[in-house]
C-alpha cells in the first residue's frame, strides 16, 4: 500500500513539475505573442478527464474493465502542433474481495489539431511513455512497470473564459507487461474519456 501511494503522488509532482516549467516558458515569451502567433489556439492546456477502459490481455479471451482519471498538460508550439504530457491513474473493478490493482501511465507525444469545425476542435495524437500495475492482496503488495502507448482523438468545445470541454476522446491503450514466465504480455485497451480544460494565452 505504502508503494501504491508514493507512485501516485511521484506521478503527480512529475505533471505540476512541467505544467510550471511550461508556465515559466509562457510568461518568457509574452501574451501578445501568443495571440498573434496562435490565434483562437490557446498555447497553453492542462486537462483533467475522467476515463473509462475497457481491455484484453493477449494471453486470455476474458476482459477486463478499469476506470480512473488522467491530468494532460499540452504546449501548441504552431495553431497545428502541440507537445503533449499525460499522467493517468486506473482501478480495476469487478476484482474478487480482497484484491485491488491499479494502473499508472505517463506518456508523451505530439498532437495535431485540425481547423475548427463550427463550435467544435477536433485533434489527433500519439504518445509513448511507461506504465505501472500495482497489485495487493492479503497485506501483500506487488507493482511492475511497462511500456505504454496510445493512438486516439478527440473533440474539444470551447466555452466562455478560459475553458474548454472535452467532449470525448476515444484512444487505443497499449500496455506491455513481463509475465511470470518470462515473456511479454500485452494488453489492448479502449479508453474513452470526457472532462474539462483550462487554457493560458492565445485566443
Amino acid at each position: 500500500m505504502l508503494m501504491h501511494k508514493n507512485i501516485r503522488v511521484e506521478l503527480h509532482r512529475s505533471l505540476r513539475s512541467s505544467v510550471w516549467i511550461a508556465l515559466l516558458i509562457f510568461s518568457s515569451t509574452g501574451t501578445a505573442r501568443a495571440q498573434g502567433a496562435f490565434g483562437w489556439l490557446p498555447q497553453i492546456q492542462i486537462a483533467g478527464t475522467y476515463s473509462f477502459l475497457r481491455g484484453k490481455p493477449d494471453n486470455t479471451n476474458s476482459a477486463m474493465d478499469l476506470s480512473g482519471a488522467s491530468e494532460s498538460l499540452s504546449y501548441n508550439f504552431t495553431p497545428r502542433f502541440s507537445a503533449v504530457a499525460e499522467a493517468g491513474e486506473y482501478r480495476f473493478t469487478g476484482l474478487t474481495a480482497g484484491l485491488s490493482s491499479t494502473m499508472y501511465t505517463y506518456m508523451f507525444g505530439p498532437r495535431m489539431t485540425f481547423p475548427r469545425f463550427g463550435r467544435v476542435v477536433p485533434f489527433a495524437q500519439a504518445l509513448v511513455g511507461g506504465g505501472r500495475l500495482d497489485a495487493s492482496s492479503g497485506g501483500i503488495s506487488a507493482g511492475e512497470n511497462a511500456l505504454a502507448l496510445a493512438v486516439g482523438g478527440g473533440i474539444d468545445v470551447p466555452l466562455r473564459g478560459r475553458f474548454t470541454l472535452r467532449a470525448v476522446q476515444a484512444d487505443y491503450l497499449l500496455t506491455r507487461y513481463d509475465s511470470v514466465a518470462g515473456r511479454t504480455v500485452t494488453q489492448s485497451h479502449v479508453r474513452i474519456s470526457a472532462g474539462l480544460i483550462v487554457r493560458f494565452g492565445g485566443g
